[in-house]
């Protein structure tokens, strides 16, 4: 008596493509149960600017299949693929014939993608094949939930970070290590590293944009003891006829010079209010300036339809233009401040 079944799985709808799985009759109810089961999950995600075309997605689709093959006998028994537009519909495909021919017609913008394969895995020392499934999703923008009463909504961060995040569910530790290794390491290479410098830009940054804001706070006081010190200076040659010094008064005239200093009422000027309240504006909104233009995160993009490829050449344009626009601005912000400062002091001079 044959004690050996075959459990035939369709890989498609019209019932014309099978997986054949031979499975002992004495193993086959370890082999429900491990499709039925919880197994072990490993989670991660990685956030950044990153730019993803179709190309990289098959690559990462070649690359998991090839490896496990490799390691086990296996058959891919399901296998999915959701693209999200912005627009808000989605294409969702089942085969993988579909996802390798895919080209997609529609003038969209793609948000999203989320892969999933599912494999039967023949491990050495078990003795049923147990079901193994990969997830990948691919997020160009970060996205958050504020919760309003009783509803939540979801609105974007303002980080423009994107995230691609994996879960790996598998009953074999080993395994599921072996892909985590190999995900991790093909998405770190497509994060875009910092540079050193820019650390140092964003640490210049924060100086700049301190400096700026105490500005506006003592820069009225500096230049209010300026402009006294100089009214003082006036007053003082008043007193002291030309080529003589204070020694040479006597003791009457020094006092009435002392007097004439402390004396509320000689004119010793203060700094308008109103110069004060634009000083704090001006240094607080240069401050606002600094961040904005020392501001280093970046779009990233799933680069799948003709749309993509447009908004990604259109954006990478416009930032380029909009650096020099931006620069010339910020320069001439701090002239600006710089100019009105000087002035302000000029025209109070005695």
């Amino acid at each position: 008596m044959n004690n050996d079944l075959s459990l035939l799985v369709s890989g498609n709808d019209d019932g014309n493509s099978y997986v054949q799985v031979p499975i002992k009759k004495k193993d086959f109810g370890d082999f429900i149960t491990n499709l039925l089961g919880q197994p072990e999950k490993i989670r991660d995600s990685k956030s950044g600017t990153y730019e993803i075309n179709f190309e990289w997605l098959i690559h990462i689709h070649h690359l998991l299949d090839q490896r496990i093959n490799q390691q086990n006998y296996a058959e891919l028994v399901d296998f999915s693929a959701v693209f999200k537009f912005e627009s808000g519909t989605e294409r969702k495909i089942t085969t993988i014939g579909g996802f390798l021919n895919f080209n997609e017609a529609k003038m969209v913008c793609t948000k999203s993608v989320e892969i999933t394969w599912t494999y039967l895995v023949n491990f050495p020392n078990k003795a049923a094949p147990e079901k193994q499934e990969i997830t990948l999703e691919l997020i160009t923008e970060l996205a958050e939930v504020v919760t309003v009463g009783r509803s939540s909504v979801i609105r974007n961060a303002i980080s423009g970070k994107g995230i691609i995040s994996y879960v790996i569910s598998h009953t074999e530790r080993t395994w599921g290590d072996d892909i985590q290794g190999l995900l991790s390491n093909e998405i770190e290479n497509v994060i875009d590293k910092e540079p050193w410098y820019l650390k140092l830009v964003f640490i210049t940054s924060i100086l700049l944009m301190m400096g700026f804001f105490a500005a506006g706070l003592l820069v009225p006081e500096y230049i209010e003891q300026l402009i006294r010190e100089q009214q003082l200076t006036a007053l003082y040659a008043s007193f002291v006829p030309d080529g003589m010094t204070i020694l040479d008064l006597d003791m009457n005239e020094k006092l009435n010079l002392a007097l004439k200093l402390l004396d509320p009422n000689n004119n010793i000027q203060n700094v308008d209010v109103w110069f004060r309240i634009m000083s704090f504006i001006a240094g607080f909104a240069l401050s606002i300036f600094t961040v904005i233009f020392f501001e280093r995160n970046q779009k990233s993009f799933i680069v799948v339809t003709v749309n993509d490829r447009v908004r990604r050449d259109k954006y990478l344009a416009k930032k380029k233009s909009s650096f020099t626009l931006k620069l010339l601005s910020f320069i001439g912000a701090v002239f600006a401040g710089v100019a009105g400062n000087y002035l302000y002091y000029y025209i109070n001079l005695p």
